[in-house]
């Protein structure tokens, strides 16, 4: 990813700024879908964690040395072919798949709790 310079510098510590706090809001989303089931927590960690990688070096390597990290980044590349905006139409589907999951999850397992009472 090229940044852009600027005279002074800051463009690059602004924009690392706001990739930072779209990271921590990203990582407080999947926390909070870890607990919820109606929200995807490991799709929001998993962003969080692409998102720091592009930031951060240090992360990026540790990235690298988890197997599972390679195997989703693989998968997470291969979309690079498509178009901009047909990758940005394929994640919102697989969010609205993963919360329609979630609600079905959650409304079978009320259905459960209710007719075992």
């Amino acid at each position: 990813m090229k940044e852009k310079h600027s005279e002074n510098g800051l463009m690059p510590m602004l924009f690392k700024g706001a990739c930072l706090v779209l990271v921590g809001l990203l990582t407080l989303v999947g926390l909070v879908g870890l607990i919820l089931p109606i929200i995807p927590g490991i799709l929001f960690l998993f962003l969080a964690a692409m998102l720091l990688a592009k930031v951060s070096s240090r992360f990026d390597a540790l990235l690298h040395k988890n197997e599972n990290m390679r195997t989703w980044r693989r998968r997470w590349d291969t979309t690079s072919a498509l178009p901009l905006l047909q990758r940005v139409k394929l994640s919102f589907l697989l969010v609205a798949r993963a919360v329609v999951n979630g609600v079905e999850a959650t409304v079978n397992s009320l259905k459960n709790a209710n007719s075992s009472s």
